[in-house]
């Protein structure tokens, strides 16, 4: 960070509604959900009806656009762009850097559809229209894993590296990116617009993997030690969760990196030893 930067007051850093605005749309929310837990479970149904039926043509189209713009990005002569000064090494290893893709990018979204997504397709209706329910359920998961969704992190990657570590821009907000397009306009009301639509976005996909994550590894301790089902015990891993990410980010890149790595090798030593035959 630049000097003028560490200089000025946190305070005076702090986007204040880029904060209060999401907090106070959460906490909105989240009063909702106890007081009127039928009827928000009634309005998110219907959101997700309309989106994911009315809307499901032009998210099909615009994730085609964006896979075709990262191999345009990849292929062409921006491929060859540095995101860093000329003589500038990396600044993790190869491992650190595939631990910290792959666990945000995939996360404990894995841990439950991998075994269960196909079972979920092959009941849809609609696919048991189609035919062949074995073929259909086995190819809509690329819809989530294949090469279409993960150019939707590729893009904003590249807009980000290339703003962060070829512009030299201190700011990290999604507007800042698009200051090429709109120039001075990302600091006025457009530039919220986008920072707010981003942060929903961003809340609105973690939302989605504690709501996945968090019942099943809440199921997994009560198998596993013989303890009744319990919300507290639920409540208990959000708020243990809670604790290691706050750390990590406090900690800025470093922690990040730590906290991917340990992911990272939780999960291949328990592999590795249930790969090793014993003698």
């Amino acid at each position: 960070m630049s000097s003028k930067n560490s200089e000025t007051p946190l305070k005076d850093r702090i986007d204040w509604v880029t904060v209060i605005v999401p907090f106070l749309a959460i906490l909105a929310l989240c009063v909702c959900f106890i007081l009127m837990p039928d009827a928000s479970k009634s309005v998110l149904d219907t959101i997700r009806f309309i989106l994911g039926d009315t809307f499901g043509l032009f998210y099909l189209a615009v994730g085609l656009f964006v896979f075709l713009l990262s191999l345009y990005l990849a292929f062409s002569r921006f491929g060859t762009i540095r995101l860093g000064k000329p003589d500038e090494k990396p600044k993790y290893p190869l491992f650190v850097w595939a631990s910290m893709m792959f666990t945000s990018g995939l996360a404990a979204d894995i841990l439950f559809y991998s075994f269960c997504e196909w079972i979920l397709y092959a009941n849809d209706p609609h696919i048991a229209e189609l035919g062949s329910m074995q073929t259909w359920s086995s190819t809509y998961p690329l819809f989530h894993w294949g090469p279409i969704p993960w150019a939707f992190y590729l893009v904003l990657a590249v807009s980000f590296g290339f703003m962060l570590h070829v512009r030299g821009c201190h700011k990290q907000k999604y507007s800042e990116a698009c200051r090429a397009l709109l120039g001075n306009k990302v600091d006025g009301i457009s530039g919220k617009l986008i920072d707010l639509l981003a942060l929903f976005a961003l809340l609105a996909g973690t939302t989605t993997t504690f709501a996945l994550a968090t019942p099943l590894m809440s199921q997994v301790l009560t198998t596993l030690f013989h303890l009744p089902s319990s919300k507290w015990i639920t409540i208990a891993i959000l708020g243990v969760t809670c604790v290691f990410y706050t750390y990590a980010l406090l900690h800025g890149m470093k922690g990040i990196s730590l906290l991917a790595k340990s992911c990272m090798y939780l999960f291949l030593c328990p592999a590795r030893i249930c790969a090793v035959p014993r003698r």
